[in-house]
C-alpha cells in the first residue's frame, strides 16, 4: 500500500491539491479532512491533481462524487486533473467520467476553472 500524500501548490482564485498514493477506505478521511482545512470556500473552484494517485476504490470514488455535488451546491466546481490511467479506468467503467470534470493536463483543468498557477 502506498500512503496518501497531499500537497497544496499555490494558485489564485481557488484551491489546488496534489493527491499521491492510494485513495481507499483507509485514506478517504485524510483527504476529506485536508480538503476541509485547505478549501474553506466551496464557492471557489477545487482542483485535484491525480497524476500520482495510483489506486481508487469505491469509497474514494464516492468521496469524489460527494465533493462534486457539494461544490456544485455551493456555487463552486470540482476539477480532476491528469488522472493516472488506473484512476481513469475506474472513472470510465463506472460512468462517472461523464459527470466529473476531468482533464488530461493540469493546465487544461486550471483553464477550465479559470485559475492561474503562481
Amino acid at each position: 500500500m502506498i500512503p496518501l500524500h497531499l500537497t497544496r501548490p499555490p494558485i489564485d482564485g481557488g484551491t489546488l491539491i496534489g493527491v499521491t498514493g492510494e485513495l481507499d477506505c483507509a485514506t478517504i478521511g485524510d483527504l476529506a479532512a485536508y480538503i476541509t482545512q485547505a478549501h474553506p470556500d466551496a464557492a471557489r473552484p477545487l482542483i485535484l491533481d491525480l497524476a500520482a494517485l495510483t489506486f481508487l476504490d469505491s469509497t474514494g470514488l464516492h468521496l469524489l462524487l460527494d465533493l462534486h455535488h457539494y461544490e456544485d451546491r455551493h456555487g463552486g466546481s470540482l476539477h480532476l486533473a491528469t488522472p493516472h490511467e488506473r484512476v481513469t479506468r475506474v472513472l470510465r467503467i463506472t460512468g462517472t467520467d461523464r459527470l466529473l470534470h476531468t482533464y488530461p493536463t493540469l493546465e487544461q483543468a486550471l483553464t477550465a476553472a479559470r485559475l492561474t498557477a503562481r
